[in-house]
Parts: structure tokens; C-alpha cells; sequence
């Protein structure tokens, strides 16, 4: 199946942007409290005080609603671009920070924990759009290690600089899933400093 266009969240005239943000917003309270398959637009629509057409003109379906929401995550935590040739020391930093960041939006964190598990499954609408979330970052983090290996700064254990990355990827999703389960127990951003730095040969 085609992957429908996302709508932006910033085009349009202001009353529009207003009211599709908002249908974001409960979308994605919506989604990470009964996922994708238990959630209907119609309920969301109620939720977000419009009418279901008024959701339709905007979105569409439910596909593109979801991947809106994906989008609107993706703008308020992980940047997708970094600079080129970024210090291992800054790249640290940053993904601390959104850690940090996540903190304080548990229902987003939530949401794709939720998504990531569904799209486990080949069909499920978010799937493509989740696994080049994760080719973003892991490409991110495996030319960091690369460099680090070349330069002697870290080394070689045997896994690929990519298949380490993602390593790093999952152990961030699994703090976060473990996290949300039992609330105060794991300082999730800490822990992902350490996994970062181990990785990086910093530590």
C-alpha cells in the first residue's frame, strides 16, 4: 500500500494549523492509550470537539492521522538531521537532552513504545515510517563508533558499528518501556549517557 502524504502541521491558515494540532494532540492520547487498531477517528474527533468530516478534510484516514502524529513526536524531541562530523561529546549531549525531554512527555514516550510494538507486525501502517526513525538514528550513532574504531578511541568487539548502534537504539526503547512500567526506578537519561559513552570509547 502507497504511504499516504503527511499533512503538514504548519501549512494552511492559522485557524486550520490551530485545529489540526489539536487533533494531533488527542490522536496521540488516543493511540497511546488503545493503539492504532483500537482507536476510531470519530472518538478522536469527539475528543478534539470537532465533527468527523472536519477531521477527514484535514487528515484524510487513519494512516495519515498516525503518521501526523509520528511527525509531531519527531518535531518536539529526536531532530531528524544532525550535523555532519558531530563530536562524539556533542552527540552525547544531544540525546541526553531529548532523554530528558521524554521525560516530561510520558504520553508521546507511551505512544511509540505502543506504535513500535504493533508495528511488529508487516501491515501495520506505522511500520515504515517507525523503521526510518530507526535508520535515522542508528546511522547516526554507527558513524560515530566507526570513527571512534578508526582513530583507535574505541574497540573492535565483534559487532559491526551497525548492528552496536542499534544495540544502543534498543537498549534507549527498553529503558523507556521499563521506565514507564516502574515509574522512579531507572534514571533513563543516566543510563543512556553510560550506553552512549561505553559505545563511544568516552567512558
Amino acid at each position: 500500500m502507497p504511504k499516504p502524504p503527511t499533512p503538514s502541521l504548519t501549512s494552511g491558515y492559522a485557524t486550520g494549523n490551530a485545529t489540526k494540532r489539536l487533533i494531533v494532540a488527542r490522536a496521540a492520547e488516543a493511540f497511546a492509550q488503545k493503539g492504532f487498531y483500537g482507536t476510531s477517528l470519530r472518538a478522536i474527533a469527539r475528543e478534539a470537539g470537532v465533527d468527523h468530516s472536519t477531521l477527514l478534510h484535514h487528515f484524510g484516514n487513519k494512516v495519515a492521522l498516525l503518521l501526523a502524529v509520528i511527525e509531531w513526536h519527531d518535531l518536539q524531541s529526536t531532530p531528524m538531521e544532525w550535523p555532519e562530523n558531530i563530536a562524539p561529546e556533542t552527540l552525547v549531549d544531544g540525546f541526553v537532552a531529548v532523554a530528558r525531554q521524554n521525560e516530561s512527555a510520558p504520553g508521546l514516550v507511551n505512544l511509540l513504545s505502543t506504535l513500535s510494538a504493533e508495528a511488529g507486525a508487516s501491515t501495520h501502517p506505522a511500520r515504515p515510517a517507525l523503521q526510518q526513525r530507526h535508520r535515522v538514528l542508528t546511522s547516526i550513532i554507527a558513524s560515530t563508533i566507526r570513527g571512534r574504531r578508526e582513530c583507535g578511541a574505541v574497540g573492535d568487539d565483534g559487532l559491526s558499528p551497525e548492528h552496536c548502534a542499534a544495540v544502543v537504539v534498543a537498549t534507549w526503547e527498553g529503558l523507556q518501556v521499563y521506565s514507564a512500567l516502574h515509574p522512579g526506578e531507572l534514571d533513563v537519561p543516566a543510563q543512556l549517557e553510560q550506553t552512549l559513552k561505553r559505545a563511544f570509547g568516552l567512558s
